[in-house]
């Protein structure tokens, strides 16, 4: 049974009304056989949906050269090749080193009407592995490398290479670490909510529709923002 370790970078915000955009899908696919065990690779870059552009900031995050920047494609097109790289056949098992980027590709899948029938047998690797090595159970993947002994593979923060080192991981602690099946519903409830109540007109609403962190949608702020402004205006009557 081939286990899929996938990893994702994204753009760097800290604006309450920006939403993280994936920018990389990077995975290693590990395929247990008579020889050892096999690893194959995927890599694509997808340019930001809502932004359209890759700032300073996120580029020199994720270690790309200015003067020679890969190819970008659509979430679109990179999801269907990161879906034909995984394949037919669906018996498999999905990883990675937090759950912060299974979160980040059911939000995706959603907003572009993509599936979810693949994310099954889902495990986040993190937890078991830190308290193995640390007993704690959150580790950076860095640290979690350097403590067990794995030798660094290129630069961090490259959805592959991180993918790979996480890949490394799971292929060292494999007999301490099981991995349980589940299905894409389980994997769905378990994410972050899509759709939210607000807490002003009690519409749900998708949750492009909120600032981060926010109760309220944008539409009520901005209303109540304007009716602050109209009330600081008026001139009292003498």
């Amino acid at each position: 049974m081939q286990i899929i370790v996938f990893d994702l970078e994204t753009t760097l915000t800290h604006q309450r009304d920006k939403i993280p955009e994936i920018i990389e899908i990077g995975a290693a696919k590990v395929v247990p056989g008579k020889n050892g065990v096999e690893v194959d690779t995927f890599q694509r870059y997808t340019f930001p949906a809502i932004e359209r552009r890759i700032s300073d900031r996120t580029r020199k995050f994720i270690g790309l050269d200015k003067e020679n920047m890969p190819t970008f494609i659509p979430f679109r097109k990179a999801f269907a090749s990161f879906m034909e790289w995984i394949g037919e056949d669906q018996d498999f098992y999905l990883c990675t080193w937090g759950m912060d980027d299974k979160r980040l590709m059911i939000e995706h899948c959603a907003r572009f009407g993509l599936p979810f029938d693949w994310m099954r047998n889902y495990n986040d690797i993190q937890p078991p592995i830190s308290m193995m090595l640390a007993d704690r159970k959150q580790m950076s993947l860095k640290e979690a490398i350097d403590t067990a002994g794995i030798v660094q593979e290129g630069r961090l923060h490259s959805a592959l290479v991180d993918a790979i080192h996480t890949a490394h991981l799971l292929i060292k602690f494999n007999k301490q670490v099981h991995l349980a099946r589940n299905t894409p519903e389980e994997n769905y409830n378990l994410s972050s909510s899509l759709y939210i109540t607000c807490r002003s007109c009690k519409k749900s609403k998708y949750y492009t529709d909120f600032g981060r962190k926010s109760k309220r949608c944008i539409a009520c702020l901005q209303h109540k923002k304007q009716q602050e402004q109209a009330a600081s205006t008026m001139v009292p009557q003498t």
